[in-house]
């Protein structure tokens, strides 16, 4: 099969085996083409932009937020985007799908369940297991304005009130008014529950707080980042937590 025929693949992670895997698993197959591989975000949105693929394949190990998935949209907005390697909450997925993301696979998937996604989302079939579905589903959404889904992004990446005002150029004052509306609004008692139920609808792919490339880590200033409006999801039975429409 002529390569202009093949169905072109990047895939970001983070570790060697997997890229060495997936290239002998694809060597087998005529229609698929590992076409590039990058270990660093930033070395996967530049080969996005000069390879111009038909698959994004992302290791969810290596780590991936809302942010970096809506960066590698505006990458290459031709290329689909397939996650994998790690069971995702239905909070994070249902924004995941929002996104684009045409396909989310757990790490127990087999070699040809994993192809028969990559040709179906080239194809332009949305491949989800139905339980993820189910599970984001049975989620009821709460909406956050913009301005909330930045603190709550925020308090996830560790950054303290006072980092948090100058980040967003507000007083302190004003993110203590914010945070005070934020736990009540999702039934929270501290920062700790938000940092967490913001790392569950934020980001996704590592067990550590992920930091987006324009927010300064803690203890540093650095210009306002830009966090987009957020549909944050709770669980139906969640107690204290209202619905907002």
């Amino acid at each position: 099969m002529e390569s202009d025929n093949r169905i072109r693949i990047v895939l970001y992670t983070q570790q060697p085996f997997v890229a060495q895997g997936l290239a002998a698993v694809l060597h087998n197959h005529a229609d698929l083409e590992l076409a590039a591989c990058r270990d660093t975000l930033t070395g996967t949105l530049d080969c996005l932009k000069s390879t111009r693929p038909d698959v994004l394949l992302v290791h969810l190990i290596s780590g991936i937020s809302l942010s970096d998935l809506r960066d590698a949209r505006s990458a290459e907005s031709r290329c689909q985007i397939v996650l994998w390697g790690q069971e995702l909450g239905g909070e994070f997925a249902f924004q995941a799908m929002q996104l684009g993301v045409r396909s989310i696979l757990p790490d127990h998937t087999s070699i040809n369940d994993c192809l028969a996604a990559l040709r179906s989302v080239h194809r332009g079939v949305l491949c989800f297991d139905r339980d993820l579905l189910e599970s984001v589903l049975s989620q009821q959404r709460v909406a956050l304005t913009r301005r909330q889904g930045q603190i709550v992004s925020l308090v996830a990446q560790g950054l303290k009130n006072k980092e948090i005002a100058f980040s967003l150029g507000i007083t302190e004052g004003t993110v203590k008014v914010y945070l005070y509306k934020l736990f009540k609004k999702l039934g929270m008692n501290d920062r700790l529950d938000m940092a967490l139920y913001g790392r569950r609808n934020l980001f996704g792919g590592q067990p550590g707080l992920e930091r987006t490339r324009d927010t300064p880590p803690p203890g540093q200033f650095a210009g306002k980042p830009v966090v987009p409006r957020s549909l944050l999801m709770v669980p139906r039975k969640q107690p204290g937590v209202p619905v907002v429409h």
